[in-house]
Formats: C-alpha cells, sequence, structure tokens
C-alpha cells in the first residue's frame, strides 16, 4: 500500500470513531499496522471494534490494499496504561 492510501485510511478511521490514529510502516514494501483510540469504543466488544472498523477499511481502501494491513488495534481511552516514559 502506498502511505497516501494508509493516510487516507488512517483519516478515514479518525472522522468515523473521533479517534487518535496512529500509523506506522512496518516494512519498505508498504505492509502498515494501525492503531486506533476512540471514545466510542467504551462499551463495545473487541469483535464489534474491528468489525467497525473492517467496514470503514473496505470502504475507503482497494481490495488488494487491505492485504499490507498488519494489525489494527482498538482501544477506548481508558483502556491505555501511561509509562510514564
Amino acid at each position: 500500500m502506498t502511505q497516501h492510501i494508509a493516510e487516507s485510511l488512517a483519516n478515514a478511521l479518525r472522522n468515523r470513531f473521533d479517534a487518535e490514529v496512529d500509523m506506522e510502516l512496518v516494512n519498505p514494501s508498504g505492509r502498515y499496522r494501525f492503531a486506533v483510540v476512540s471514545p466510542q469504543f467504551q462499551k463495545m466488544t473487541q469483535l464489534a471494534r474491528q468489525d467497525e472498523i473492517w467496514k470503514v477499511v473496505n470502504e475507503t481502501m482497494p481490495r488488494e490494499a487491505t492485504l499490507d494491513i498488519t494489525l489494527i488495534l482498538a482501544f477506548a481511552p481508558d483502556e491505555l496504561v501511561d509509562t510514564g516514559v
């Protein structure tokens, strides 16, 4: 996937979930991983979160590009641990 497509997905996730989204290139061939933090996930199961996220992925990206997503993590803000680092 190109960086442009990855950024488009990150923006779509931000907009849909009012979320903070981090993305990271994991290898030079264009594979990315994402972390999505949204208050909307507060009362959702992990499965429901992933279902909603992948709806956005499938609406935003060409099918072939989805193969370059290695991981999408979904968190509610209170699930993050502050390590003080």
